[in-house]
């Protein structure tokens, strides 16, 4: 179930659209960093991160943060999330498929309606999948996946 459609330019050429700015703030979302530490990280105020935020979501289409991290994954950013050099958990199809599905822009009510699930049960697991990873949130769940070689271009080929 294709939830977050990906707009018809590539990955590439929808982050041509952004700044310079925007795109390290793009990639900070991909690290996992939330609104404060983007902040702290690039001497901006936190009003001013927000507004870059508002400006990537249009730009870019899509106002989920976990798929914003996926979007700048699949334009070959390098993220460098917190727990990445950490031994990847045994991740099940179900729970990648999951995985997918926050990356694409799903929130708990998709997840629950694409696995046949109560929303309760959506968010228990979600939050449950999200502790083994050592995540904070879905973007950092995502960034991590990413960087496991968890969620790739080429679904489950474990390449780009």
């Amino acid at each position: 179930m294709e939830l977050f459609v990906m707009p018809a330019h590539s990955p590439p050429a929808l982050l041509s659209l952004l700044t310079g700015r925007e795109t390290e703030i793009l990639g900070l979302v991909a690290d996992g960093l939330v609104n404060s530490d983007i902040a702290a990280r690039t001497g901006l105020v936190e009003d001013t991160v927000k507004g870059y935020l508002r400006s990537i979501r249009t730009k870019l289409g899509t106002s989920r943060r976990p798929a914003l991290a996926d979007l700048a994954w699949r334009a070959g950013h390098e993220a460098r999330p917190n727990g990445a050099k950490a031994p990847r958990p045994e991740i099940s199809e179900e729970e990648t498929h999951m995985l997918r599905l926050l990356a694409q822009g799903a929130g708990a009510r998709e997840v629950a309606k694409a696995q046949f699930m109560s929303l309760h049960g959506a968010k228990r697991r979600i939050r449950r999948l999200l502790d083994r990873m050592g995540a904070a949130d879905a973007v950092h769940g995502v960034s991590l996946a990413w960087s496991w070689d968890i969620l790739n271009v080429n679904e489950g080929t474990g390449s780009r």
